[in-house]
């Protein structure tokens, strides 16, 4: 199953959040109806939700979520798109396994201002007002390629990952936007001001369709493992030499959880020939389907992170007190947040524990039956 998703309540008017991309989310619609006309149809089922009570606090994504969790099992990816244009800038956020993933899909868009949307996406992160790893708290992941961010909170993929590990991705064409949540936020301002033409509209309707097309008609799934376990490993770093300039000789130990993250990082460079050429036969595809899905729910700790138990991914969550923003590795992070070296080191155990569930789901995926 592919799921992509809008809300369609808004504080007020609503022009741009979230109109805009309930707008573009429909533009998606009607071009895959138009394929379905010609006799096309997916390989993966194709989920388009309209959330309701999103303002409210995600309400309408968490009730189906938390209803539908069994039958979201099998889910490979959940797209969202919230306020999609307010202006020209593409941005993008996701989970490290489906960041190039992302990449290519913008590489193959036509952006109005000229070039692809990933050429004028490039541009504009490579000026310094513009660079969200500028004004990022969170560890500087080296990439040869351009950034993608990382999902904290304050719309709909929240649910999806944070509760029931479905990888997902975050897309939105910004820019100054002082009317946001207020009776200004209306078609006249988004006339005058985020799209007067309607052409960043249709870009953020290609880019969403084109994830959902990709993702839907894959042989094998591009999750991309590697990535990940190579963006952990950062986290983990960082987070060692703050508890070194912390605590000292009491600081947590590292070894376990630095070992499972490498470990994630090989299993996942060890199935990039098998998504690249895919296995002929139906049965190994699908075991290495079955694992890319799965090694996501890995990543989830049952009992959830301390004080917020409905939480439970051990990689990221919205931070008790920074809002919207992501806090990677969370439950450690804020061990160490509160001078806690014990509790820092009990929460890297299990980070450790889901890194290597993570692995061995990989790993099994290229052994014989």
């Amino acid at each position: 199953m592919v799921v992509a998703g809008n809300h369609r309540d808004a504080w007020v008017y609503g022009a741009v959040d979230p109109s805009s991309g309930t707008a573009a989310m429909l533009e998606t619609v009607h071009g895959l109806g138009e394929l379905l006309k010609t006799g096309w149809r997916p390989k993966r089922t194709i989920v388009f939700g309209s959330w309701d009570a999103e303002e409210q606090g995600l309400i309408g994504s968490t009730e189906w979520v938390e209803e539908q969790e069994k039958n979201l099992g099998g889910a490979a990816v959940y797209f969202n798109m919230d306020t999609a244009v307010s202006g020209s800038l593409f941005a993008a956020s996701a989970v490290p396994s489906l960041k190039q993933f992302l990449r290519d899909a913008t590489k193959v868009v036509p952006s109005p201002s000229g070039g692809s949307v990933y050429d004028e996406w490039l541009k504009s992160k490579q000026n310094p007002a513009n660079n969200d790893a500028v004004k990022s708290k969170l560890p500087n992941v080296q990439t040869a390629d351009l950034p993608v961010g990382d999902l904290g909170s304050g719309s709909d993929f929240t649910p999806f990952l944070q509760h029931i590990g479905v990888p997902a991705t975050d897309i939105s064409s910004s820019g100054p936007y002082g009317v946001y949540h207020s009776t200004f936020d209306d078609l006249q301002w988004f006339q005058t001001f985020a799209d007067p033409n309607f052409l960043y509209e249709q870009e953020m309707a290609r880019v969403f369709g084109i994830q959902v097309l990709r993702i839907a008609n894959a042989d094998v799934l591009p999750h991309d493992y590697e990535t990940y376990g190579k963006e952990i490993t950062a986290y983990l770093e960082a987070l060692q030499r703050r508890c070194g300039a912390a605590f000292g000789k009491q600081s947590p130990d590292f070894t376990s959880s630095l070992d499972a993250a490498h470990r994630l990082a090989s299993a996942g460079h060890a199935l990039l020939a098998s998504q690249t050429a895919p296995p002929a036969a139906e049965a190994p595809r699908e075991k290495l389907n079955q694992a890319l899905i799965s090694a996501e729910r890995q990543l989830l700790v049952p009992e959830g992170l301390p004080k917020r138990p409905w939480f439970r991914h051990t990689i990221y969550a919205p931070g008790e007190f920074t809002g919207y923003a992501a806090v990677v590795v969370p439950s450690v992070t804020e061990a160490v947040d509160n001078g806690d070296a014990q509790a820092a080191q009990m929460q890297l155990n299990a980070v450790a524990a889901a890194l290597v569930r993570a692995a061995e789901v990989l790993e099994n995926s290229q052994k014989g039956d």
